[in-house]
């Protein structure tokens, strides 16, 4: 495996770092997934990030102390344990962008909608106003991050800060609520929370939502998969996760309780906390509520814009540097001569992005098609952080004596991943029938890592075929 990546320009700093990791985990709409479980979510939002987001930021600030690559997660697997499980674990790293990447474009043209009213709903029925705006958002993401890392990178700071002040808007509604409400509304802190009871949602329906809460917080890998573009990933990556991260729980400890405090039932998975936010601040009666409430649309477009170009020009750098290593055809590992940019595998994830898009956006059957691909996505990701746990702790061992510190983390992140992987076969609680999600399950999880296998296995047949890489 190369050691380095071919004239990748240098333009990531601390502050950019801290930023990624924000605008690429912290999504506020995730908060309406764990809603059902009402006050006992906040119990699972804290597990979650003590058994996985610890452990997992643990791994990435070590493993890029250590040994910082091109390529993240993929670079520490295919250095502990070879080629194949290396290409196994970039393979559904990748696979997983492709799918979540859209469903974020296509959040913009929804939120875009919402600016008018009632009156722009109508937007989002039109297929194709819906495909032109996450196509053209997309692109245009895709464009400055083709012409350079310095120039895309904006996109995501502008978004990260988007982010926060959301946060802060989401608190600020809830405290509002508190302030203005009377004596006789039983407003309190967490006053619109309801714990479910067993006949409404039993064990193995909170269970299926495990794999969602954790899902929520995945991303802070991607800056490690652009260390050959960070000025110093040695100190600035390991610092950044935890500045990063720690502003991250807070967000969504916080502004969870704070949504359940404002008590809003709006289950919109793309933009409901817009309207739990706006049913607080908004008066008919104060012109100033109206320029708020468009504010905070406008808040919400800017961070969903920083994520896709997150989620959109990261993860391309995992089949650049499997292109690096012969197992992509040779174009995915081209740096552009004068931007200093891997362009062909930021041009194919644009385009797969497009193409799914498109198929998202038309026909109900390949909607259909499409949301049991996303369902089986996020085993394919948890299956990654199985090989980052695990990369961990084989690469510390080459070192010396595995600390403790290394070895209760590790064990505890492979136990949380591992549960996740069996609950992501259980429904959710918005799916009635038991037996054809499952089968979707798996069925699209076979689908995606036989497409997989099969490019691996031919290219390695080609790499043995040609004449070595001086």
């Amino acid at each position: 495996m190369a050691s380095s990546s071919p004239s990748l320009k240098r333009a990531l700093r601390l502050p950019d770092l801290i930023f990624l990791n924000i605008v690429a985990v912290y999504t506020p709409s995730t908060l309406a997934q764990n809603m059902p479980l009402g006050s006992l979510g906040l119990l699972v939002w804290g597990l979650a990030l003590v058994a996985f987001m610890v452990p997992y930021a643990a791994a990435i600030a070590d493993l890029s102390r250590l040994v910082p690559r091109e390529g993240g997660v993929y670079a520490w697997t295919h250095l502990s344990f070879g080629d194949f499980h290396g290409f196994l674990c970039g393979w559904c790293y990748w696979v997983n962008t492709f799918l979540y990447v859209p469903s974020v474009f296509l959040g913009i043209a929804a939120v875009i909608s919402l600016f008018g009213g009632e009156g722009s709903r109508w937007m989002e029925e039109q297929p194709s106003l819906v495909a032109l705006i996450a196509i053209g958002t997309l692109w245009l993401s895709a464009s400055l991050h083709l012409v350079g890392l310095q120039q895309g990178k904006w996109l995501q700071n502008l978004g990260a800060i988007s982010r926060i002040v959301m946060a802060g808007a989401i608190l600020g509604a809830a405290i509002w609520k508190l302030a203005t409400a009377g004596e006789t509304d039983g407003a309190g802190w967490l006053s619109g929370a309801r714990v479910p009871s067993d006949d409404e949602m039993d064990f193995w329906r909170r269970a299926a939502l495990w794999p969602f809460t954790l899902n929520a917080l995945v991303g802070l890998d991607l800056g490690a998969a652009m260390s050959d573009e960070a000025d110093a990933p040695r100190q600035d990556i390991p610092r950044s996760l935890w500045i990063g991260g720690t502003a991250i729980a807070l967000c969504y400890l916080l502004t969870y309780g704070a949504i359940l405090t404002i008590g809003f039932e709006e289950t919109n998975v793309i933009y409901g906390h817009v309207l739990a936010i706006n049913s607080v601040l908004e008066h008919p009666d104060i012109a100033v509520t109206a320029l708020i409430g468009s504010g905070i649309i406008l808040l919400e477009l800017f961070g969903l814009v920083g994520s896709g170009a997150a989620w959109l020009a990261a993860p391309a750098r995992v089949p650049f540097a499997i292109g690096i290593d012969r197992y992509l055809p040779a174009s995915f590992a081209r740096v552009h001569p004068r931007y200093g940019t891997p362009y062909i595998a930021l041009l194919v994830q644009a385009i797969v992005a497009t193409v799914l898009i498109l198929v998202n956006t038309y026909g109900a059957t390949l909607q259909e098609a499409y949301l049991a691909l996303l369902g089986g996505s996020i085993v394919l990701v948890m299956v990654t952080y199985l090989y980052l746990f695990g990369a961990w702790t084989r690469l510390l061992k080459r070192e010396g004596p595995l600390r403790w510190r290394v070895w209760a983390l590790s064990r505890l992140g492979l136990t949380a991943t591992t549960l996740a992987i069996l609950a992501c076969f259980i429904p959710p609680p918005v799916v009635a029938g038991i037996t054809g999600f499952e089968l979707k399950i798996v069925g699209s999880v076979l689908v995606m890592l036989l497409c997989g296998l099969a490019i691996y296995f031919w290219e390695r047949q080609r790499v043995k075929a040609s004449p070595p890489v001086s």
